[in-house]
């Protein structure tokens, strides 16, 4: 069994919904004021951290401990009232219609 994380994206119904998931967690942190009642995304970001002995780009070295067995890593980055920071060793991204009634409802 392995460690994952399911972030799902949804803008409404002219746009698909996006589902992205990050299985062999290396890194979680999740951040959100408690005064924040919904949750939006300002940006997003992913990363990739290859397996080299060069440095990583921004701030991921003080994140996650580089160490000989790290295998090559995704930084998934959400920024917003609520942010997100997670490294993972595998990514899988996918898109679809909605089909929840909510977000195809037009009369709102």
């Amino acid at each position: 069994m392995t460690d994952s994380l399911e972030i799902i994206l949804r803008k409404g119904p002219a746009s698909p919904d996006v589902l992205i998931e990050l299985s062999n967690l290396h890194y979680i942190s999740v951040s959100k004021p408690p005064e924040i009642s919904g949750c939006f995304i300002d940006a997003i970001s992913l990363i990739h951290l290859p397996k080299t002995p060069r440095p990583w780009p921004g701030d991921a070295a003080g994140r996650v401990r580089r160490c000989d067995g790290l295998p090559e890593l995704a930084w998934l980055r959400v920024l917003g009232p609520t942010e997100a920071d997670v490294m993972a060793s595998i990514v899988t991204v996918c898109t679809a219609v909605s089909d929840d009634k909510a977000s195809t409802d037009t009369t709102r």
